[in-house]
């Protein structure tokens, strides 16, 4: 189960000429006017006053936590020993760095935590030097996990299965959070705006999504069933699919986390086949969710949608393997042998259908979605791990996608 919401700003920047062609000088000859805009905008603030005012906007909404400050392919900061309130360091390692940016910059990405009222969540603040004047000059993308859902720390696994299941019976749980990030991202939309008085802060709903993990996903919490802890991964993974598209999950990309995908199962299973005594049935979650004014949407790994939640008893069989690995005695080591190779099975036919019956071409159009108005047809050159190790630094996704892959790519090293 995530939550996710995102914040778009506008900002004004100066026109983007291109260079004149033979004809346009030919036309320019005869009297002609000649347009040498490109529909793009060029931000004339540098990187260091940017991430001053993206510090400060985030700070007046008690955002203090920073994990990561990145620029272009050059990582300026980034905390790997949990430093609290460290936004301040973040921000004077720019000052240090800001020398290295005279001739300006592509993309600039700021990450920071918040774990407040319930939720932990991740913030993602993208800025690109150059966009199309129809599109934000920034994008703030939140991926939120609903701690009470989680597994505490020493907490018996079987244990964790009945006490989330019975949580889930409060129909009003999802709601609630929902609400609660809501709020959040209201004030981070007060904030910002605050300090980007001639700018434009809109701000989108909040999703809520079940998400059904890939076999990878389900092998990695086997080997890892004892960790509660959501870690920092060495190299961001950057997804492939849904980049700045609705839903894009920013925790997915910067955490390593087998529990999130244990929680993924655990929901799954209990929308489908509740136990007794947690005091509801089947179909009982999606519905009351819904009724509530909080939709769940259940998507596939890949980003692709399969379904809402209130209408996941219709699409029971495309979950038994998940329900079966759900059941799965987690404090066993054999519990992958029983229940994975139906697992990939499954897996493996829904490589035809990306999004409730949908064919491979619609699923793939899920690739380096966004901003990009390219046909789905040029998401296939953007194949590749999803997870930019050196060894993916090849594939450049640049003429295809709205985000450029050579600036998420650093050999290893971000």
């Amino acid at each position: 189960m995530r939550l996710t919401a995102q914040a778009r700003i506008y900002l004004p920047g100066e026109d983007v000429f291109r260079k004149p062609t033979f004809w346009d000088n030919f036309k320019g000859m005869l009297g002609s006017d000649v347009d040498l805009r490109t529909g793009e905008a060029r931000l004339t603030r540098d990187v260091l006053g940017l991430t001053e005012q993206i510090q400060q906007g985030l700070a007046l909404a008690g955002i203090t936590n920073a994990v990561s400050l990145v620029v272009d392919t050059d990582v300026v900061y980034q905390d790997v020993t949990g430093v609290p309130d460290d936004a301040g360091l973040l921000v004077a390692s720019m000052r240090r760095a800001a020398t290295r940016f005279t001739q300006g910059f592509k993309v600039l990405r700021a990450v920071f935590e918040l774990e407040a009222q319930g939720l932990h969540s991740i913030i993602e603040v993208t800025v690109r030097a150059v966009h199309k004047k129809t599109q934000p000059s920034a994008t703030v993308a939140v991926g939120s996990r609903i701690l009470e859902l989680r597994p505490a720390q020493g907490e018996d696994i079987e244990a964790a299965k009945d006490r989330i299941g019975r949580a889930l019976g409060n129909a009003q749980l999802i709601p609630t959070y929902r609400g609660i990030l809501t709020s959040q991202m209201q004030t981070v939309q007060a904030g910002l705006q605050r300090v980007f008085a001639n700018g434009e802060v809109e701000l989108d709903a909040v999703d809520a999504q079940v998400v059904r993990p890939s076999g990878a996903d389900v092998r990695e919490l086997g080997q890892d069933s004892a960790s509660r802890h959501a870690n920092l991964r060495d190299v961001p993974a950057y997804p492939r699919t849904g980049y700045y598209g609705a839903g894009y999950d920013p925790w997915v990309t910067y955490y390593r986390d087998p529990m999130d995908t244990f929680v993924n199962l655990m929901i799954i299973d209990a929308m489908l086949s509740p136990r007794p005594y947690w005091g509801y049935g089947p179909g009982f979650l999606g519905s009351h969710w819904s009724s509530y004014g909080a939709p769940v949407n259940v998507i596939n790994y890949n980003g692709s949608p399969i379904c809402s939640a209130d209408q996941i008893g219709d699409h029971a069989s495309q979950f038994n393997a998940a329900t079966q690995i759900a059941e799965s005695d987690f404090s066993t080591a054999q519990w992958d042998d029983r229940a994975l190779a139906g697992y990939d099975a499954q897996e493996s036919s829904w490589s035809q259908y990306g999004s409730g019956g949908a064919t491979n071409d619609a699923a793939q159009a899920f690739d380096c979605a966004g901003y990009d108005d390219k046909p789905a047809a040029a998401s296939f050159d953007c194949a590749g791990s999803a997870d930019c190790a050196s060894s993916d630094c090849s594939w450049d996704c640049s003429s295809d996608c709205s985000w450029d892959c050579s600036s998420d790519c650093s050999g290893g090293d971000w």
